[in-house]
């Protein structure tokens, strides 16, 4: 996808920037410092293992997912139709995805989104 390097599991997921530009999104968001583990399977098990509040527990389980959708969507979207998304629109479109995932409903307004980005801000 990044053309920088073998198309592995662990680098699309993970190390490619456009996959790391993501993680480093929702990161920023809760307020936390991490790093990147070097496997999808350390960072399903680590991510999962972190302590968050209960009224954020299940979308922030479901951030693993999310970005791992929205990196094949983008890498599909490259490789077959030749297509690259900007990142800023890809990190929208990975908040959106989460916030439909979470709510199971479409955006209609944006204050509920903003919204429910400031509550994943586990700082």
């Amino acid at each position: 996808m990044c053309l920088n390097s073998l198309e592995s599991v662990n680098h699309l997921f993970l190390h490619c920037p456009v996959a790391a530009a993501l993680w480093n999104m929702f990161i920023s968001i809760a307020g936390i410092n991490w790093i990147l583990p070097r496997s999808v399977k350390e960072v399903v098990g680590s991510w999962s293992l972190r302590e968050v509040d209960r009224p954020i527990k299940k979308t922030w389980q479901m951030i693993p997912s999310c970005i791992f959708w929205c990196t094949w969507k983008e890498r599909n979207l490259r490789c077959f139709d030749g297509v690259s998304t900007p990142i800023s629109s890809l990190k929208s479109f990975c908040l959106i995805n989460l916030f439909h995932w979470s709510n199971l409903s479409p955006v209609n307004d944006i204050l509920p989104l903003l919204d429910f980005i400031s509550s994943l801000n586990m700082a």
